[in-house]
C-alpha cells in the first residue's frame, strides 16, 4: 500500500513538472498580430440606368393608361437599342391623387391623379450609356430621379487579386516587425478574412448635371447627353497571426 501510494506522488509530481514546462514553452513563444489590405482599380463593364415615367389625369384609369403608354414606349426605344427584355425590370409603380387644400375651410379636394413608373435597364454598352437616356426620353420618360451607376458583373477575379496582394502586405507588416525584434519571422498560424469593399471611383460629376441640362435639347432634337465614367476599386481586408 505504501509502495503504491509513494509512485502515485512520484506520477503526480512528474506530471504537474510536464505541465510547468509546457506553460513556459508557451508563454516563451511570441505572435505577431497584422492586417493587410489590397486594392484592385478595374474598369467597369455594366451601366445601370433609372428611368422614371411620371403621368397625370382627372381619373386614376387615365392616368394609369396614359402611363402604360408611355412605358411600352421607352421599353420599345430600349430594346430597339439592343437591350434585352430581361435587363428592363420595373422597380416601382403608383398611382395616387393629387389635392388640393382650402385654406378658409381646411379641407383638400382631389383635384386629379398622379401615376408613376420606374425601369432599371441594365446594358454591357456602358460608352454609349447617354445614348439610351436620350432615347429614353425622347419616347417619353420624365422627372429629375433618373440616375445611372457602373460595376462589374463579376468581381471574383479582381477581388481574388486583391486578397493576393492582401496578403503580400500583411508578410511585409510582420516581417518587419519580426526583424525590429531582431527575430526571424514564424510560420502563419490564423488568417481571417475581415471585409470586402466595392466602391466606384472618378465619376465625372458633371455627368448629372450635364444629363439635365440637354433633358430640353435632347426633347428637341439636339445634342445627346454624354457620360463618362471612372474605375472601380475593389479592396480585400484580412488579419494574420504570425509565430516569431
Amino acid at each position: 500500500m505504501k509502495k503504491w501510494a509513494r509512485g502515485l506522488v512520484v506520477c503526480a509530481a512528474t506530471a504537474v513538472l510536464s505541465i510547468g514546462a509546457a506553460c513556459m514553452a508557451y508563454a516563451a513563444e511570441g505572435e505577431i498580430n497584422v492586417n493587410g489590405t489590397g486594392v484592385v482599380q478595374a474598369d467597369p463593364d455594366t451601366a445601370d440606368i433609372s428611368l422614371e415615367i411620371s403621368t397625370d389625369g382627372k381619373a386614376a384609369q387615365a392616368a394609369q393608361k396614359e402611363n402604360n403608354r408611355i412605358t411600352a414606349a421607352v421599353t420599345k426605344a430600349m430594346t430597339d437599342l439592343n437591350v434585352k427584355k430581361d435587363d428592363i425590370v420595373t422597380a416601382y409603380t403608383s398611382v395616387y391623387p393629387t389635392y388640393r387644400y382650402n385654406d378658409e375651410t381646411g379641407k383638400r379636394t382631389i383635384t386629379g391623379y398622379h401615376a408613376e413608373t420606374h425601369l432599371q435597364v441594365k446594358t454591357k454598352d456602358i460608352n454609349n450609356t447617354g445614348k439610351y437616356i436620350d432615347a429614353a426620353l425622347q419616347a417619353g420618360a420624365t422627372g429629375t430621379k433618373r440616375a445611372f451607376s457602373f460595376s462589374i458583373a463579376d468581381q471574383s477575379k479582381y477581388y481574388g487579386q486583391a486578397l493576393q496582394a492582401a496578403v503580400k502586405n500583411a508578410e511585409k507588416s510582420a516581417a518587419a516587425i519580426a526583424q525590429a525584434y531582431g527575430k526571424p519571422l514564424g510560420a502563419v498560424k490564423n488568417v481571417s478574412e475581415i471585409s470586402r469593399n466595392y466602391y466606384y471611383m472618378n465619376t465625372d460629376s458633371n455627368a448629372k448635371s450635364s444629363m439635365m441640362a440637354t433633358e430640353d435639347a435632347v426633347a428637341d432634337g439636339g445634342l445627346g447627353t454624354t457620360i463618362s465614367y471612372g474605375k472601380i476599386e475593389i479592396t480585400a481586408n484580412i488579419s494574420v497571426t504570425y509565430g516569431f
